[in-house]
């Protein structure tokens, strides 16, 4: 299993919009998230800053990353909740974390 971390920064007073809109996800957005190999995604707020975490189950993340993109339903989620985002660096607006430690206690 590999874990995917992202940081994403909210526009100034977005915040509450942008949580109201993943209440309601839209059931294909999860059902290709989950054809994807994708589970556990989780999303924690500090500020306008977002971390976002997942973790991935399959055997080829890089293609099961570009096939879900390029589903239209994923495209259209992502201008939907794009609306929402700032850049987290200038010119920046998502940032993958790198993994440096973890234990399963």
């Amino acid at each position: 299993m590999k874990r995917i971390a992202t940081i994403t920064k909210l526009k100034p007073d977005q915040k509450e919009e942008y949580i109201s809109l993943h209440e309601k996800i839209w059931k294909d957005v999860v059902e290709i998230g989950h054809a994807a190999n994708q589970r556990n995604f989780t999303i924690f707020s500090c500020g306008d800053y977002l971390f976002s975490y997942f973790e991935y189950i399959g055997e080829d993340y890089d293609t099961d990353m570009l096939n879900k993109k390029a589903q239209p339903v994923i495209q259209k989620w992502a201008k939907t909740t794009g609306e929402y985002l700032d850049d987290v660096v200038e010119g920046t607006r998502i940032i993958e974390l790198e993994e440096v430690w973890h234990c399963d206690f």
